[in-house]
This record gives C-alpha cells, structure tokens and sequence, in this order.
C-alpha cells in the first residue's frame, strides 16, 4: 500500500514575510519521505500563526480533514511542536491514527502513533513543548510590561499616526488632525460624524486607507497620544486587546494632547453606556430623546418608549411606534419639525438662565476635583508597579494593593465621563443669540450632542384635540 504523506510546516514569527523557516522545514521533510519511499501528497504551510495563541491555522483544520477523508495516512513535520503545542490538539491526532492507521514521522526523531509507547513519547513531547510556550509568554509579557514601564517605544508594528517612523517626532500635519479629532470629540460630536468629514476631506490613516469608527476610538483612546506609555495585556482568552489600559509612565515621546483631555477622552470612550453605531448618521434629530408621555391606565405611568421618526404623507413625524412583540403603544405622534425647534428654543432659553450657568459651572469644578483623584490613582498605580519591579514588595502585596486602587480608578473614570459630556457646554452656553449662531452652523452630531449633555429626555403628552400645536405636551427631564 502506498504510504500518501502531508508535510505540515509553521512558524511562530515570520517578521520579514520571507517564508524562509517554513521553507526550511519543507525541505528537510522531503528528505525524510525521500528515505522512506513516501509520496508526497502536499504541503500545508502555516507561516507566522501561533500556536499558542489560538490564532486559527486554516492549513491546520485542512490537513486533519484530509486525514479525516482518508486522502492521507500519514504526516510529516520537523519536531512534535511544529505540529501542535496543544496537548487536547495531540489527542485529536492521536484518535485519528487510531481510526485511519495514520504514521507520524518527525526530521528531529522518530514517534510510532501506533504503539503504547510511541504515543507516550509524543504526550511528553507536547507536554514540554506546552510548557515551554506558556513560560516563552510569560516573559514575553513581563518584557513587554518592563519596556512600557521605562517609556519606551514598543518594538514591531507600524508607525504610529501623528508620529514620524522614528515614533517620537511628531508629524505636524497629522498631529494637527489628532487634536482636531481631540476637539470635536469632547465637544460631543460622534466618531462616525469625524470620520464621514475626513473621508469627504481625503483625510486617511497612517496605513493610507478611510477612518473608521473602530480605528478613531482606538486612535483618541490611546495614551500615546498624550506622551505616556500605557500597559494592555491580553488574556489568553481575549481575542482584542481591551479599549484602555494602565498607565505606567511617560514616554520618551512627546505627547500631542494635553493629560487632562486625554484622561477625558478615555474616560468617554471607554464608558459602557456610550451608544455607538455604524455611522449611518440620524435622519431626526430627537430620534431617542423623545419618550412617550401617554398615560397607560396605572397610576402616574406612562408608556415611555422611545419616540422614532416616521414620515407621514411625507412630512417628517416622530411617533411611538407600534411595533409586535414591545410594549410601545403606538398611540402619540408629533411633528418633526416644528419639535425640534420647539425644544431647541427652550433648551437655549435655558441656558440663557444665571441658575443653569451657576449649576453648569458646579459641575466643572467637580470635574477639576475628579481629574484630580484619577491622576493620583494612576500615579500610585505606577508607584507600586516600581516597587513591584524592585522587589520590594511581593507579586501577592502588588496585587493586594492594587485592586482598591484599581476599582477606585474605574469608578472615578466612569464619573468622569459623564462630567465630560457635561463639559460639552461650557464651548457652547453664552448669550441667546451667539447660541442660536453657533447652533445653526452646527452639524447634526453636535447638536444632538449638545442635548444629549443637558437634556436625559424629553415626554410627549398626547396632543389636545383642541390645539393644532400644544407646546405644554413637552416635559424636559434636565442632566444638569
């Protein structure tokens, strides 16, 4: 019976894309079929996948269905951990050559699946491989952490926007962007808003493609971008690295935006209330903000779903909509344009007030008092990572000490979010009519912004049958 052998080849890291240490590989188990008079069937190469870090290997998952499909019965590799550093992977190799009489061979050694003994050899052979690659990680990370720790720019990657390929010079022209950016996210405008802009602008990425939301919120959210180098590691059962991660020192690089509108940008960015979308923009600017206001026969209940626009007729309406299976009534309506002036002019009346100015301004300086209390955190969490790294206090003390510091911290920052959606006004308030001027050369983003910061939502009684258009329908339910 001829033997029908797949030569499976992978390496962990191909920085340079040559393919040379697969291609290595390859040719030694070709000698090796050679020696044994095997046809090689084909080659599956994985070239730059991990095996350890549970990247998908798709010539992987096609050689075992080949095995599987009986178009092979046996495989080559150069050592047992080129062709699995996972022990539960070994077994699924295992139980095929026990159902398809697969062979195994290696260039470093050779392993017979089908004795007791040959299996034990493979086992331990996976078992040290495992150990050794879990251990190559974890120093791996610690460099990484000392590295981040001392500032210093991370090695690999492509260059950073904002930055030259040195990584610490600022590119001017880009850096100018990240601060525009910077702005108009603190000024409340969404990341899909930016992003239509600088695509109508020809404005790109480093890597020369549109923005993408994703890319902006990574982009603003990044310490780097204020001079300091930041900490994110990723478990082994994370597919993405988390939004923001610990700041642990400044960097060597200079910073493009100030500590403080940073720490606001990822205070924002980060807060798991933010909606996000894909950027298809809102036809109706009160779409959300509106709630139903009719009553539903309990005491002091209304419906309270969110009111949606909905033409009629083709003139613009936001209704409650009647939609199967919600709890939406589908029993109060109200003309879109005439709403959104309607609530517009009493938002701005209000802002107009000395009482929502003196409250606006409260809120500001607890948010002075807040920036205040994260900075501090943050400043001891890098003092105790020192010591850590001195040893002068043990893993068990790093991580006793840290947790408080570190719940504290995610409080505060949550709480700072929401101060800096409030902060969106201080640009915006002065007197009526500078405010009705900038309103009507804002974009839709920001006007919606500018209410989302001062209003929670606005209940729509059901109209008087009396009145063609009754304002006291409209109940503000204020933020600030």
């Amino acid at each position: 019976m001829t033997t029908r052998a797949a030569i499976y080849v992978r390496i962990s890291q191909d920085r340079g894309g040559a393919g040379l240490g697969v291609a290595r590989q390859e040719e030694d188990c070709r000698a090796l079929c050679a020696r044994k008079g095997w046809d090689v069937v084909d080659v599956y190469p994985d070239n730059d996948v991990s095996a350890y870090s549970g990247a998908p290997r798709p010539k992987w998952r096609e050689l075992m269905e080949d095995i599987d499909q009986g178009l092979v019965n046996a495989v080559v590799c150069w050592h047992v951990d080129r062709l699995t550093r996972s022990p539960r992977e070994l077994e699924d190799v295992i139980d095929l050559a026990d159902r398809r009489g697969l062979e195994l061979a290696t260039v470093s050694g050779e392993i017979d699946l089908a004795t007791p003994t040959g299996r034990l050899i493979a086992r331990m052979l996976g078992a040290a491989a495992r150990h050794e690659a879990e251990h190559k990680a974890e120093r791996q990370q610690r460099q990484r952490r000392q590295a981040a720790e001392a500032g210093r720019v991370a090695g690999g990657g492509k260059r950073a926007f904002g930055y030259e390929n040195d990584r610490i010079t600022i590119r001017e022209s880009e850096a100018e962007q990240v601060r525009e950016a910077a702005r108009r996210t603190l000024a409340g405008e969404s990341l899909a808003s930016i992003c239509r802009d600088w695509k109508g602008r020809g404005l790109v990425t480093a890597a020369g493609i549109p923005w993408r939301v994703s890319g902006m919120r990574r982009l603003l959210a990044s310490a780097r971008i204020s001079g300091r180098r930041e900490h994110t590691p990723r478990s082994s059962w994370e597919r993405t690295r988390p939004l923001v991660g610990e700041i642990v020192s400044d960097a060597v690089w200079p910073g493009i935006i100030s500590h403080e509108d940073s720490d606001r940008l990822r205070a924002l960015l980060s807060d798991p209330t933010r909606r996000t979308h894909d950027g298809g923009g809102r036809t109706y600017l009160l779409s959300g903000i509106l709630r139903c206001g009719k009553p539903t026969g309990e005491p002091e209940k209304a419906c309270g779903w969110g009111m949606v626009g909905r033409p009629r007729s083709g003139v613009p309406r936001y209704v409650c909509p009647n939609t199967p299976g919600t709890e939406a009534c589908g029993g109060t309506a109200t003309n879109a344009e005439r709403t959104d002036e309607h609530v517009r002019d009493m938002v701005l009346a209000a802002f107009d007030s000395p009482t929502f100015m003196k409250r606006l301004r409260e809120s500001d300086e607890d948010g002075s008092e807040l920036y205040e209390r994260v900075r501090a955190d943050e400043e001891e969490l890098e003092e105790l990572a020192a010591d850590f790294g001195a040893r002068r206090i043990s893993r068990k003390e790093w991580m006793m000490a840290r947790e408080p510091v570190q719940e504290r911290l995610e409080r505060d920052r949550v709480k700072l979010a929401k101060i800096s959606s409030q902060a969106v006004l201080l640009g915006f308030v002065g007197s009526y009519e500078d405010m009705q001027a900038r309103w009507k050369h804002m974009n839709h983003s920001q006007r919606r912004a500018v209410l989302s910061s001062a209003i929670r939502a606005v209940h729509v009684r059901p109209a008087n049958p009396r009145k063609r258009w009754d304002p006291e329908r409209f109940v503000i339910d204020w933020v600030v």
